[in-house]
């Protein structure tokens, strides 16, 4: 299985999951044309395209895929929410297949209608992915993953010192998007013997460090790929 980033920020977010021969796309947060752009126009070979929530920097394509004849699927009030009426509906813990991956959604915290993240095995394979793009926090123990990718957004030690923000904002983020802190003792509480990468999605552009983070889960968790996914 290969994890590929796009874009991840709050500016827009895609990412593609792969098998070699089934292609999915998670998030549409882009203009159609760039989105297109940034996948090396193989938009046309895209399965499926599984969104988290329906905050435009995830979801801004939905239309124009669901025009052009890819499902694209979401829980029931996300698609209530974009007035999608063609949208597929996924229900957390019912997965859904597509070709050799099986696409399961669960729910995460965050302020939006009904937002979830994913879970994606490769039944050829045996190998598991773990999405979360925007949550608050997770309580979940995730069974024998191989990639993690999970928010990391913001650094309480920033955000709190930034003076370009009102507070209202500053609580806003923190109640809606996952802290460098708890990310790492979210991580320390799951399996991770079988972990190959971990992907820290939506860096905030003023409230991160990615270097530091880089070094810093490194350190946390040696033997593993730490990939920090760009703008």
């Amino acid at each position: 299985m290969i994890f590929r980033s796009l874009a991840s920020s709050s500016k827009g977010n895609a990412y593609i999951v792969t098998d070699g021969e089934t292609t999915i796309l998670l998030e549409c947060g882009l203009p159609y044309k760039k989105l297109e752009k940034l996948s090396g126009h193989t938009l046309t070979s895209v399965a499926a395209c599984f969104i988290t929530h329906e905050h435009k920097d995830h979801s801004q394509a939905t239309g124009q895929l669901i025009r052009r004849g890819v499902p694209v699927y979401m829980s029931y009030k996300t698609a209530v929410a974009l007035d999608l009426p063609d949208a597929e509906i996924i229900m957390p813990g019912e997965p859904v297949r597509i070709g050799a991956l099986l696409v399961m959604a669960f729910p995460v915290v965050h302020d939006a209608s009904d937002p979830v993240g994913y879970l994606i095995d490769d039944t050829h394979t045996g190998e598991r992915l773990f999405f979360a793009a925007d949550t608050r926090g997770l309580n979940y123990v995730v069974e024998h993953p191989t990639y993690i990718a999970v928010e990391c957004n913001y650094e309480e030690s920033l955000l709190e010192s930034s003076t370009q923000m009102p507070d209202s904002l500053k609580n806003r983020i923190r109640h809606s998007h996952f802290e460098l802190s708890d990310v790492i003792r979210w991580l320390h509480k799951q399996d991770l013997s079988g972990v190959l990468t971990i992907y820290l999605l939506h860096l905030s552009a003023g409230h991160s460090r990615a270097s530091a983070w880089e070094a810093r889960f490194r350190q946390e968790f040696p033997g593993i790929n730490i990939v920090i996914c760009k703008e």
